[in-house]
C-alpha cells in the first residue's frame, strides 16, 4: 500500500467532519468521516475510525489474509471519530491484534463509551463481539507511548468534551494529526497544538469552514483553512494538509480552496482519500 523506503507515509482514508456525505459532489475528494493511515516503520497507525475505516480494512485484508497488527488512536468519541468502528472487519476476525488507544478524561471511560455507542437499542453487536479488538487504554496529554521505531505522543486541543492531537515520530519524520480543533480569538497558538506541530513534516489540521464562514460556528470546536494555514507557517511545518471538511463543502468548494492555497508560499494539499503522501 505503501511501498516506500521512508520511515512514515500517510494515507487518508476518510478526511470529512460531523458525517458521511457521499454522492456525486464528493466523489473526487470524498465523503467518510475521519481516518488516516500512519506506516511508522514496521508498525501500523490508525488515527480515528469514522467511516473512511472501513475502506482501510477492506484495503487491507485485499492485500493479505495473515493476522494484522494494529494500534488505532482515537481522538475522541464523537460519533463520527468513532462511527465506523462497529462496521471495521478487521476488528471482527480474533486472529487479528487491535489495540485501541484514546484520550484520559474526567467522566465516563474510553472503554465505557465505546461499548455504549454498541448498545440496543441503537445497534444490535456487542463490543464484546470485535474480538479482534485485544485492549483499550488511555492516553493523558503530554504522555508518549512507543511502537517499534515510532513514538506517540498526545496532547488535548480546544474542542467540546475535549479532544487529543497526537504526533507520530519515527525516524527523521514526523507528523502532527489535529483533529478536532478550534483556534482562538488571539494570535498566540493554542500551547498544545504548537507542542504537537513544531517542525513537523505534515500537519493534519481542522480546515471545517472558512474565515468567512467562521462566524456562525464559533464555539463549535472547528477551524479554517487560513488558521491552518497561518499556524503551520508559524509552526514551520513542512506540508499543511487540510482535512475535516464541514458535510456542506463540495469539490467544488475545495477546488476553489486548492486553487488559492496553490498561490500561497509553503506546501498545502487538500486531503483525499485514497491518497498517500510519502514525508
Amino acid at each position: 500500500m505503501t511501498g516506500s523506503q521512508s520511515p512514515l507515509t500517510v494515507t487518508f482514508w476518510g478526511v470529512r467532519g460531523s458525517t458521511p456525505v457521499p454522492g456525486p459532489n464528493t466523489a473526487r475528494y470524498g465523503g467518510n468521516t475521519p481516518c488516516v493511515e500512519v506506516r511508522a516503520g514496521d508498525s501500523i497507525l490508525v488515527l480515528d475510525a469514522g467511516t473512511g475505516i472501513q475502506s482501510f480494512g477492506r484495503e487491507m485484508r485485499e492485500s493479505t489474509d495473515e493476522p494484522v497488527k494494529l494500534d488505532l488512536f482515537l481522538t475522541h468519541t464523537h460519533w463520527d471519530h468513532i462511527q465506523g468502528l462497529p462496521f471495521f472487519q478487521l476488528a471482527y476476525d480474533p486472529r487479528n491484534e487491535i489495540n485501541i488507544i484514546g484520550p484520559k478524561r474526567d467522566g465516563a471511560s474510553l472503554i465505557d463509551c465505546l461499548e455504549r455507542q454498541m448498545l440496543p437499542p441503537n445497534f444490535p453487536v456487542p463490543f464484546s463481539l470485535l474480538q479482534g479488538v485485544k485492549s483499550v487504554t488511555e492516553i493523558g496529554a503530554g504522555e508518549s507511548m512507543t511502537f517499534g521505531a515510532a513514538t506517540v505522543t498526545a496532547q488535548f486541543l480546544n474542542h467540546p468534551n475535549e479532544s487529543m492531537g497526537y504526533r507520530i515520530d519515527c525516524g527523521d519524520k514526523s507528523l502532527a494529526y489535529c483533529l478536532d480543533h478550534e483556534h482562538g480569538d488571539s494570535e498566540e497558538i493554542h500551547s498544545g497544538l504548537a507542542a504537537l506541530a513544531k517542525n513537523t513534516d505534515m500537519l493534519v489540521f481542522d480546515a471545517a469552514y472558512s474565515d468567512e464562514e467562521y462566524p456562525s460556528f464559533r464555539g463549535w470546536g472547528h477551524s479554517t483553512w487560513q488558521e491552518g494555514y497561518k499556524t503551520a507557517q508559524a509552526l514551520d511545518v513542512q506540508t499543511l494538509a487540510l482535512a475535516g471538511f464541514n458535510p456542506g463543502v463540495v469539490d467544488t468548494d475545495l477546488d476553489a480552496i486548492k486553487a488559492q492555497v496553490d498561490e500561497l508560499p509553503g506546501a498545502v494539499v487538500i486531503a483525499t482519500e485514497g491518497q498517500t503522501h510519502t514525508l
